[in-house]
């Protein structure tokens, strides 16, 4: 993992941890989340829309990542284990350096 992809998972655990103990911070983060994301040092690119939906104990959301451009490779679609890129699980294998182009989501941000 990239420095870059370290500081965006520690960011990221940063809101999540005080959408946990903040109610009013979480409703923000929820009705506001490029604002949010931005205060934390998380940049999106122009022209990109943010959406951030909460699970609970009756409702869990799966992300089925976008079509990757162009071929990919067998061993791109090959999971390793612990990393099923395709599942929405992992956040990012690191097995496309980043591209983004297996939809691990190492790009997400």
């Amino acid at each position: 993992m990239t420095d870059q992809q370290l500081f965006q998972e520690k960011q990221w655990g940063q809101i999540v941890a005080r959408a946990w103990a903040d109610e009013d911070f979480k409703n923000r983060l929820l009705t506001e989340p490029k604002a949010v994301l931005r205060e934390h040092g998380l940049e999106m690119a122009p022209g990109i829309t943010v959406k951030v939906v909460e699970d609970t104990e009756e409702v869990r959301h799966f992300v089925l990542p976008a079509n990757p451009v162009g071929e990919l490779t067998e061993e791109e679609l090959t999971p390793t284990a612990g990393a099923d890129s395709y599942s929405g699980f992992s956040r990012g294998c690191g097995r496309c350096g980043g591209c983004g182009r297996c939809g691990c989501g190492c790009d997400a941000f």
